[in-house]
């Protein structure tokens, strides 16, 4: 059957004239008075049927054999509890420095790590050279010195326009001096890497200390200094260093005076000697095949130049003079920092004092400090530990929290217990397989992406680390026994040898016994 559309049954004005009659028209008029009837009763008759939603009235479809079976299967494969819930052995192997390492030279090595997933390149150069004062009033030209290489420009483009350019390319150059090595950063699109050397090169060693930006670091550098002692945690660790370390010109403070003074020629006599070819460890990492970032590097470093040898960073004395020292503050809290000499690596007491670190305070939710601490006592919203990770000076251990000041000696007291706890009776089988697991299985988190896998080695490469140090790493923690763990809590926790810092109000300390109080202002070295 055709159908007919109802509006084409609607009789125009030229069909009128063919009807002979009234009768004749009536008629014509009975296809659309049909059609009309059956859509007013599809419209009104559907839209007045009651509609059922009681679901018990709806017939379920019955469920094949095949389907029942894998239903009941599904139903005994999900555990009952999440205690129950089983996962595969992780299981994961670092890479190896020796598959990205390259050497241009004698004195110029490094790690390129190619990713081509996006157009971005990062690169780092690590120069091994001390930036170290030799007297005191070399201390605020040297910490101004830093920032100026980016912040002056350079004798080829000017401040300004060096903001600008990196700007408008939404790159960056970054640099900075340190105690045993400095280090100039690249970040950029791959298409702008070669222009990004080049300009690198140019505020690295050939500066231009642009006066007017030298005026705004001043200016940062002394506001810094006048808020130095603002926040509590900056005392505390002003706080630590006073009472642990003997003086050394890599503490040493400038005041507000030698800000001031500083000029530009004194940060041309210095820069002479910085960022040199002497020994440099690159890391690069990104959009750039390995063979073509070879010729581009071997072409950047050809004429970098080196200069006179510095003696050998100092490393840093250690007072060794437990107690308990305090500095007074107008505050509600105790802010409490627990420290004890540790060792320098690699040293093979280590990674065992790693562990016992990890049982006592280390392992944050697991450890017994934050059970008994927060979890128990409710005084703390924090307390940690750990063993110092230092490949250029002994380190420290520590245990830090923040509590009450009404609480502070009694949280003292409770973290004593629980070290002589552990070194007496030692770690169970769980805590001691769980610490080792954690520390085992975050190792992938130091190579989460290819600029950090580049850094990392270079960075190990300064230190002296053995190119096979993530796989020894990994079976040093598996070695690791109770009894390790004890001596090493009883050795490198040892409460008779700790310093206690403390920051708050006097009441704070008031239950110890035999308390050094220092005035803030005795806090900077000199």
């Amino acid at each position: 059957m055709k159908w007919t559309s109802p509006l084409i049954m609607f009789p125009s004005k030229k069909s009128f004239s063919t009807f002979s009659s009234k009768a004749n028209y009536k008629e014509s008029l009975m296809p659309f008075k049909m059609t009309l009837f059956l859509l007013f009763f599809l419209i009104f008759g559907c839209s007045s049927t009651p509609v059922k939603n009681n679901v018990s009235e709806v017939t379920p479809v019955s469920k094949t054999n095949k389907e029942q079976a894998v239903s009941k299967s599904i139903n005994k494969a999900l555990p009952s509890s999440y205690k129950e819930i089983s996962f595969p052995e992780f299981t994961y192997v670092a890479p190896h420095p020796k598959e990205y390492r390259v050497q241009l030279d004698d004195s110029i090595t490094g790690y390129i790590v190619v990713d081509r997933s996006l157009p971005l390149i990062s690169f780092s150069m690590f120069f091994k050279e001390a930036t170290i004062p030799t007297n005191i009033k070399e201390t605020a030209a040297l910490e101004l010195l830093s920032p100026m290489f980016r912040r002056g420009g350079s004798s080829v483009i000017s401040a300004n326009a060096l903001d600008d350019s990196l700007e408008f390319i939404s790159a960056s150059i970054q640099g900075g001096l340190g105690s045993y090595y400095s280090k100039i950063s690249i970040d950029c699109l791959s298409k702008n890497f070669e222009e990004m050397l080049s300009l690198s090169k140019s505020v690295y060693t050939k500066p231009g200390f642009d006066e007017k930006q030298l005026d705004i670091q001043k200016t940062s550098y002394i506001t810094s200094y006048k808020r130095r002692f603002d926040n509590p945690s900056a005392i505390l660790s002003a706080l630590r260093s006073k009472v642990n370390y003997a003086s050394s010109p890599r503490l040493w403070n400038p005041t507000i005076e030698e800000y001031q003074n500083v000029s530009k020629k004194d940060l041309e006599r210095f820069a002479k000697t910085k960022f040199s070819a002497n020994r440099i460890v690159f890391a690069l990492a990104g959009d750039i095949e390995k063979d073509s970032a070879l010729v581009l590097l071997k072409k950047y470093f050809a004429d970098w130049k080196k200069t006179t040898s510095r003696e050998p960073t100092p490393s840093m004395a250690l007072l060794k003079k437990p107690g308990v020292y305090a500095v007074e503050k107008d505050i509600t809290q105790a802010n409490i920092s627990i420290n004890q000499p540790f060792v320098k690596r690699p040293h093979p007491d280590y990674y065992p004092t790693a562990v016992a670190s990890f049982i006592l305070g280390g392992g944050s939710f697991s450890s017994r400090l934050t059970s008994k601490i927060r979890s128990e006592e409710g005084l703390a919203y924090s307390v940690y530990s750990h063993a110092g990770n230092d490949y250029n000076d002994t380190a420290l251990t520590t245990i830090a929290l923040q509590t009450k000041a009404e609480s502070a000696f009694f949280a003292v007291q409770l973290i004593i217990q629980e070290i002589q706890k552990l070194s007496k009776e030692g770690p169970t089988l769980e805590e001691l397989e769980l610490a080792k697991k954690t520390l085992i299985e975050s190792l992938h988190g130091l190579f989460d992406s290819p600029s950090s896998t580049a850094s990392i080695f270079a960075v190990d490469e300064l230190v002296g680390k053995s190119q096979d140090h993530y796989l020894e790493y990994v079976q040093e923690i598996n070695a690791i026994t109770p009894e390790q763990v004890k001596a090493m809590t009883a050795k490198y926790f040892d409460p008779q040898k700790m310093t206690i810092s403390i920051v708050g109000p006097a009441k704070a300390w008031e239950k110890f016994e035999n308390v050094t109080v220092i005035p803030i202002k005795d806090l900077y070295f000199r």
